[in-house]
């Protein structure tokens, strides 16, 4: 139950409101020569947290963040304490993290998933280009999937049950001094979900082109610098609100676009009725979950957190990004119509990220030409 060594002070109750911005700034560092074995207790410790939060969660369906339980006993049976960013430490994390994101990405993909999608596509292996095409980009949506609907999990488990989380003046109440301290559990879920971009970045350069190749990586770019100015800056309530927002629609996208990849192969129509079923469903949560409330999100962050504090030059520039995250969903929201109306045209939905270059039956043509 003891705080690591290299733990800042607990930030809450009394002690938090009599700190001070210039105090605040100066906790948010951390002695140098902290050592890779420190960051994988820290490490150990916050992925307790995080596990004891769901195992409690589903347990007495309360968290260990809410008002009646959250304590520093409770905490301290799994991990340090709340403490404020503490950079170092917080680096070192978030490399170990993203380090295992990337392994078990590339890991899971060759051993098991584009096994599974081989076989149900009726594909062996040395099949053609456009079927090693189809092969990689089922994989790289299925990988998706699993990890977008990870983080919604934990999101709906961790977050609402934080006494912060409604109504939405209370995501801007004390900052900076009271926001700035998170639980173990918390920090994990924000430390892990910046190092999930952050390797999503290195495996768009490796996986399958897309037209929207650009787009994607000003958008990991923009989600990655709005995690570290939010964390550092003690916008962590609002950064979560905006991560419990944001990941839900993706679970059905790609879902849908696993369907359709086995439909197209197999020539199966029950797997693209699956496929525009579960696009309908994406559409929805799409514009419900990043068209209304996140608007409102940076409609807060734009208006109503000014009543707290006097914005500086990181408040407009986390502000700026909030609006270039909102403009790529109004963007993305334009090609998912475009979809939308190709299936009632059409019949079925396409996958508007389709490759750059050729197209997948072109490959096929090219590879049957060289066999002749």
């Amino acid at each position: 139950g003891k705080p690591y060594p290299h733990t800042a002070p607990l930030w809450t109750g009394a002690q938090a409101t009599r700190e001070t911005p210039g105090r605040a700034a100066r906790c948010a560092t951390m002695p140098a020569g902290v050592t890779w074995r420190a960051a994988l207790a820290e490490t150990r410790a916050q992925l307790a947290a995080l596990a004891q939060e769901m195992r409690r969660h589903g347990d007495d369906g309360r968290s260990m963040a809410s008002p009646n339980v959250f304590n520093r006993r409770a905490i301290g049976r799994v991990a340090p304490t709340m403490r404020a960013p503490e950079f170092a430490m917080d680096v070192k994390v978030s490399v170990i993290y993203c380090v295992a994101f990337f392994v078990l990405n590339w890991f899971v993909r060759a051993c098991v998933v584009e096994p599974l999608a081989r076989r149900l596509m009726g594909f062996k292996k040395g099949e053609s280009r456009g079927g090693r095409a189809k092969v990689q980009k089922f994989a790289q949506s299925a990988l998706e999937m699993v990890f977008y609907g990870t983080f919604t999990i934990i999101g709906a488990l961790l977050v609402p049950q934080q006494p912060w989380f409604w109504p939405s003046t209370e995501w801007w109440r004390g900052t900076p001094t009271k926001t700035l301290a998170t639980s173990a559990a918390l920090r994990c879920y924000y430390l892990a979900y910046g190092a999930r971009y952050v390797a999503a970045m290195a495996n768009v350069l490796m996986e399958h082109k897309r037209k929207d190749f650009w787009e994607m990586q000003l958008h990991h770019v923009a989600t990655i610098l709005v995690i570290v100015s939010s964390y550092t800056t003690g916008w962590t309530r609002v950064g979560a609100v905006i991560m419990l927002v944001l990941d839900p629609a993706d679970v059905p996208l790609h879902a849908a676009k696993c369907a359709k990849y086995v439909g197209d192969a197999r020539g199966n129509k029950q797997y693209q009725l699956a496929a525009d079923v579960l696009f309908g469903i994406f559409m929805l949560t799409f514009f419900v979950m990043r068209l209304v409330m996140y608007p409102y999100v940076v409609w807060s962050a734009g208006f109503e957190a000014r009543k707290f504090f006097t914005p500086n030059a990181a408040y407009y520039f986390c502000v700026a990004l909030l609006c270039v995250l909102l403009f790529l969903q109004v963007y993305w929201f334009g090609l998912i119509v475009k979809v939308a109306h190709r299936v009632v045209v059409a019949g079925a939905a396409e996958d508007v990220r389709s490759d750059d270059d050729e197209s997948d039956d072109d490959h096929d043509d090219a590879d049957a030409k060289k066999t002749k």
